[in-house]
């Protein structure tokens, strides 16, 4: 006769206790697999790091200047000071484009480290677009932005500079009481100059104005145009070529419209 062991309760319970802890088992190993692994990847990327830092294999072997054209490229270079064979993480990018951006015709500057080896400068040059005339004979070059960036002793001195095939003495004057980037009637002037078509522009001597919606050009051949605001420039150009071929002085366009002549 075979004999049958009976499972009691008590059996049962250690059953269960013994499964649980073998899967507590598992558990843990796979957890603490998981940890040397991550441990390992921090460890390789701690490394990669640490190399990338400290290696002269990437370090600043090559600099590249994009964006310039009125601003020699030798000049962003030198204001630059990039330390060539420095390893790329130690170059403060930032700063190189604080110093950049000091230049006059330049707007801004952006630089980047291009690895293995390269830092890449890329510059926005400033777009000159009038001048303005101080009371002490001095004469500054303004940007599209509103922005003096450029001054002369006065407009003798200033002579044939230019900003590529920009020559500032033939901008035009800017007058208004308070020019700046802040001031809302120079920015309506600026405005309203940066839309101009190339055949008016041409004709611009001087853009004076009292507020924003005070806007006069002064053309060449001793005619004046009243502009208004610096809404509608398109229209205003548009009326202001059909009615500049009459023979007057004055010529208001302020409400294309209805441009009326004097």
């Amino acid at each position: 006769m075979s004999e049958r062991r009976l499972e009691t309760p008590a059996s049962r319970r250690r059953g269960t206790v013994d499964s649980e802890q073998l899967e507590l088992r598992r558990v843990g190993r796979r957890r603490l697999w998981r940890l040397l692994g991550a441990t390992a990847a921090v460890a390789v990327v701690a490394g990669l790091v640490a190399v990338a830092y400290f290696s002269p294999l990437m370090s600043v072997r090559e600099v590249t200047v994009s964006g310039s054209g009125t601003v020699p490229t030798a000049e962003v270079l030198a204001v630059a000071e990039v330390p060539v064979g420095r390893p790329l993480l130690q170059v403060d990018t930032s700063i190189i484009a604080e110093r950049i951006a000091r230049i006059p015709g330049i707007a801004s500057a952006r630089v980047d480290r291009s690895y293995p080896s390269t830092i890449a400068i890329d510059v926005v040059e400033r777009r000159p677009l009038m001048l303005i005339e101080s009371a002490d004979g001095k004469v500054g070059v303004m940007d599209d932005l509103g922005v003096v960036y450029l001054e002369f002793d006065s407009a003798e001195a200033m002579g044939t500079a230019a900003a590529g095939t920009a020559v500032y003495r033939d901008l035009p004057v800017l007058e208004v009481s308070r020019p700046g980037p802040q001031d809302p009637t120079t920015v309506a002037a600026v405005k309203m100059v940066s839309g101009l078509p190339d055949w008016l522009r041409r004709q611009v001597q001087s853009v004076s104005a009292s507020s924003p919606a005070d806007l006069t050009l002064h053309l060449t051949k001793d005619r004046t145009v009243v502009w208004g605001n610096a809404e509608r420039g398109e229209d205003k150009a548009e009326a202001l070529k059909h009615v500049l071929k009459l023979p007057a002085k004055t010529f208001n366009v302020s409400s294309p419209d209805y441009p009326a002549v004097s």
